[in-house]
């Protein structure tokens, strides 16, 4: 007797709220299952990491189903103009070319030049928060939000002060990684492409005016104007700078929000680390990166029959990578729905694998193990505001992250 389909709809909002449950039964069911709406889901650990190496799908968006007949309602715009040219939205040889223009500003060794910048802003945030016993703040727009958009803005070469504006945007834009957007945020995100566009306009005269090279800002002008846009083009700087300031914190803020609520709801597991925070702390953020994924899903786009199992999925389609479930798939993690922080080894699919593997990996891992060891520091204290309370993540399918997380100083 054939089994029904599961009815996967990842709209609704059972899903948003805990994912984990409907995705242990999709895996449980077989290596690939449709949606509601027809797209393919893969949620095992060794088919997302075989998937996200395979040269048999494209990441390259004017490729995606869709596209073309969508490409009207966009065409000529500037969100158009600068999506297809991220390089997360790019196979090779556009991807290799792009993504060895960012490669140094991100290497471990240049990051860890930042460690000690990324402290003081923390410290300077955590100062700025009540102290008195019994009071009450949202850790999200206090320290998740405005710490990684500062780290990215010194790293770019950005006037930090302009956080809110550039914040707005980067939240309109990130809508478009969702696969479900409506005509309104598309809007949006429209909007936002062609205001941030023209402000980084005004930088990158600034920026030539000045000759400064030492930011990723100026490396990426500098290798625009070597060969006059022949290595970079204009459309490829400026879409590229928005991919980096959108991507280089959007997760991380996620990050260390899911991070958080995750310790405080693990006494165990936070106490163990208040003990012994210089050993434990890479780890237990892999864990978190692990446990609540800042992302639940990488879409790739069938170029050539592609195997799954004994399913074949036809040039076309498309197949979401549920690395959320990947990562708590039991054939790779020992009770996969235990927090551990000194789970090893802990070969997560957070950051993504292959060609498209998170430039910012090296980045968003020192910024969490520096927040959570100042405050865990600082703020022995602090406990869920409201412990009984259903967590408020934001109305998103693929980026899982809360949209507030009250605290309180005990």
């Amino acid at each position: 007797m054939t089994t029904p389909p599961l009815a996967v709809d990842m709209r609704d909002p059972a899903f948003r709220n805990d994912p984990h449950p409907l995705l242990h039964a999709v895996r449980a069911r077989g290596r690939a299952e449709r949606d509601v709406v027809g797209i393919w889901l893969a949620t095992h650990h060794a088919d997302c990491s075989a998937g996200l190496r395979s040269n048999q799908l494209s990441r390259e968006v004017t490729r995606m189903p869709g596209y073309a007949q969508m490409r009207p309602y966009v065409a000529d715009s500037m969100l158009e103009r600068t999506c297809e040219r991220w390089m997360l939205f790019n196979d090779p040889p556009v991807h290799t070319r792009l993504r060895r223009l960012v490669n140094a500003a991100f290497k471990p060794a240049v990051v860890q030049a930042l460690r000690a910048r990324v402290a003081a802003i923390t410290a300077e945030l955590l100062a700025a928060l009540p102290t008195e016993p019994g009071a009450t703040f949202d850790l999200m727009p206090t320290l998740a939000q405005p710490l990684p958009v500062r780290v990215i803005c010194d790293v770019m070469g950005l006037p930090a002060e302009d956080f809110a504006q550039t914040k707005q945007w980067a939240d309109a834009l990130a809508l478009i990684v969702e696969p479900v957007i409506r005509r309104a945020e598309r809007e949006a995100a429209s909007r936002a492409g062609t205001e941030m566009v023209e402000y980084l306009r005004a930088h990158i005269a600034r920026q030539r005016a000045s000759g400064e090279r030492e930011s990723l800002l100026g490396t990426l002008v500098a290798a625009h104007d070597a060969d006059d846009g022949a290595l970079l083009s204009e459309d490829e700087l400026l879409g590229n700078l928005i991919l980096l300031f959108v991507a280089g914190h959007e997760t991380t803020t996620n990050l260390i929000g899911n991070g958080m609520l995750t310790l405080l709801r693990h006494p165990e597991a936070l106490a163990q680390l208040r003990a012994d925070p210089e050993t434990l702390m890479p780890g237990a953020v892999d864990e978190m990166l692990r446990y609540e994924s800042s992302v639940n899903m990488v879409a790739r786009h069938v170029v050539a029959p592609y195997a799954i199992g004994e399913t074949v999925v036809p040039s076309g389609d498309v197949v979401f990578f549920m690395t959320g479930a990947a990562n708590r798939d039991p054939a790779v993690f020992a009770e996969p729905d235990r927090f551990d922080i000194t789970r090893s080894p802990n070969p997560h699919l957070a950051f993504g694998a292959g060609i498209h593997y998170c430039v910012g990996a090296p980045l968003a891992r020192m910024e969490a193990e520096v927040a959570f060891g100042e405050l865990l520091r600082e703020r022995p204290g602090l406990a869920l505001a409201e412990p009984e309370t259903a967590p408020a993540w934001r109305k998103l399918i693929n980026l899982r992250g809360l949209e507030m997380l009250s605290l309180r100083e005990a």
